[in-house]
């Protein structure tokens, strides 16, 4: 159950992400649409790179936000499945990683 928990969290994390790059790009967009009716040859050769890198990298985004989604399912599924098949040995970990944060805790203090 903590696996869909947490693919849930990263699900809205890459979501949030991918927000803030498809606004960003999508101001750059804008940007360039502002500038069409401007005659300048210069600027029309600009504005078509400018557009043709935004193909690109509203791809680019697309791919890194599929790869990141599959990879983060599957550390959650082996996570899952190490946590079932060893329970354990997590809960011992689990234990020593909270001794030693209570002893640092402690000498804090």
């Amino acid at each position: 159950m903590e696996s869909v928990s947490a693919a849930s969290t990263a699900h809205k994390v890459g979501e949030f992400a991918n927000g803030q790059l498809n606004s960003f790009l999508s101001s750059v967009e804008d940007l360039t649409n502002a500038l069409k009716d401007v005659e300048s040859p210069e600027i029309a050769r600009v504005r078509a790179k400018v557009k043709l890198a935004l193909v690109a990298a509203k791809s680019a985004v697309s791919d890194t936000a599929s790869q990141i989604r599959s990879q983060a399912e599957l550390a959650g599924q082996r996570t899952d499945t190490f946590v079932r098949d060893n329970p354990w040995q997590v809960i011992g970990f689990a234990a020593v990683v909270g001794l030693a944060v209570g002893i640092l805790a402690s000498r804090r203090s």
